[in-house]
C-alpha cells in the first residue's frame, strides 16, 4: 500500500496476478482485455477498494510534448550540465523542457504535482522531493530519479561510494596523509551521504580515523571559503581534506593561500564532479569525474521511451538501477606532479 493507504495499480495487479498494463487497460475499459482477465481484476479492485484518480487518469492520456525537471536549485554547473544533458534528447524529440526548483521548500509536493498536470514525464534530482510521494506518482506517469537509489523507482546514478572510497585510497596511500576530512553535509541529499560514506570506508580500510567530524556547510564556493578560514582560524589543518563536490574545493582553494596556507603543501584536497574548472585551477584540482551530461541524458531517454504514443495510456516505469561509470582525474592538488 502507499503510504497514504489508499491501494494504488501495483497493488491491484498483484492480488490479481496480472501486469499493472493489465490493470491499467481494465480501469480504462479496453475490450482488448479478456472476460475472465477483466473480471478478475475488477474483483481485485473491488476488494482493496480501488478509485482510480481524475489526476492519475488524466496523467496516464493526455500529452503536452514537455519533459519536467525537478531539481533542488537551478545555480551550479552540475545542474546546469545535468538540464544540458536532459535538453540534448528532448530536443531532438521534439519535447520541450519545463524545470522547477524546489530549494527545499515544505510545500515541495504540491509544486512537483502541480508540474506533473503539465509534463508527459519527470526527470527528478535525488533528494528533492519525498520518495513516497514520488512512488505513489509514479503509477500514473514516468518518473526516473536521478543521483539516489530506490527500490521502487527507476534510477540513474553513479556509485559515489565507491568514487570516493578510491579517491580517498589514493590519498592515503600514494601520499600517506593520516589526518583526513571530510568537507560537506552527509545529511539529507543521497550524493554528499554517499561520498562520505566512501571517504568513511578507505578509512576504515586503513585502520585510520576521522581527524575531525565533517565540516557540515551547503555545496557552493562560498561555504568552501567560509570553511577554509574556520580551518585556519583553529590553526589544526588536516592533512587532505576531501570535498563532497568541485564547487567547495574550489572555494577552499580560493581562500586558504590568502591566509598564508598553501595547497598542497600545507594541505592537500580532492573534490568531486569534475567540472570545467578543475584543470585549469592553480594547483589543477584532483577530483572525481562523473558524467553528469551522459546522466540527465539518459534519464530523459528513459522517460521519454515510456510516454507510448500518443493516445495511449504512460504505463508506470518498474523499478530499476543504471549506473553510469565514474573515474578518479589526478592532478596537482592532492601533491601528485602536474
Amino acid at each position: 500500500m502507499a503510504a497514504s493507504g489508499r491501494p494504488t495499480v501495483r497493488d491491484i495487479a498483484k492480488h490479481a496476478g496480472v501486469s499493472v498494463a493489465t490493470v491499467s487497460r481494465v480501469t480504462r475499459q479496453d475490450p482488448k482485455v479478456a472476460p475472465p482477465t477483466r473480471e478478475r481484476v475488477q474483483a481485485s479492485i473491488d476488494a482493496l477498494g480501488y478509485t482510480p484518480s481524475a489526476l492519475g487518469l488524466s496523467l496516464a492520456y493526455q500529452r503536452y510534448h514537455t519533459l519536467g525537471i525537478v531539481l533542488p536549485g537551478l545555480g551550479g554547473p552540475y545542474f546546469a550540465e545535468l538540464v544540458q544533458g536532459v535538453e540534448s534528447v528532448a530536443v531532438d524529440a521534439g519535447i520541450a523542457v519545463n524545470v522547477l526548483g524546489t530549494h527545499f521548500r515544505p510545500d515541495a509536493g504540491r509544486s512537483v504535482q502541480q508540474l506533473a498536470q503539465r509534463t508527459d514525464a519527470l526527470v527528478v534530482q535525488g533528494g528533492t522531493a519525498d520518495e513516497d510521494f514520488l512512488a505513489e506518482l509514479a503509477q500514473t506517469m514516468p518518473i526516473v530519479l536521478v543521483a539516489a537509489t530506490s527500490d521502487r523507482l527507476t534510477t540513474v546514478r553513479t556509485d559515489g561510494r565507491a568514487a570516493a572510497r578510491e579517491v580517498t585510497t589514493h590519498l592515503l596511500e600514494a601520499h600517506g596523509y593520516r589526518r583526513l576530512r571530510f568537507l560537506g553535509s552527509p545529511n539529507g541529499s543521497p550524493d554528499p551521504t554517499s561520498r562520505y560514506l566512501g571517504f568513511r570506508d578507505a578509512l576504515a580500510d586503513h585502520g585510520i580515523a576521522e581527524a575531525g567530524g565533517p565540516l557540515e556547510y551547503g555545496f557552493e564556493a562560498e561555504y568552501g571559503a567560509m570553511a577554509a578560514r574556520e580551518l585556519h582560524a583553529s590553526g589544526d589543518l588536516p592533512d587532505a581534506l576531501v570535498c563532497a563536490n568541485d564547487e567547495l574545493a574550489f572555494g577552499v582553494m580560493a581562500t586558504l593561500p590568502g591566509l598564508g596556507r598553501s595547497i598542497p603543501g600545507d594541505m592537500a584536497i580532492v573534490g568531486f564532479d569534475d567540472n570545467s574548472l578543475a584543470g585549469l585551477a592553480s594547483p589543477t584540482l584532483t577530483t572525481v569525474h562523473q558524467p553528469t551530461f551522459e546522466l540527465g541524458a539518459t534519464a530523459a531517454r528513459i522517460a521519454l521511451e515510456a510516454t507510448g504514443e500518443p493516445g495511449a495510456a504512460r504505463l508506470p516505469l518498474p523499478p530499476d538501477d543504471r549506473v553510469l561509470e565514474t573515474r578518479a582525474v589526478i592532478r596537482e592538488s592532492c601533491g601528485c606532479p602536474a
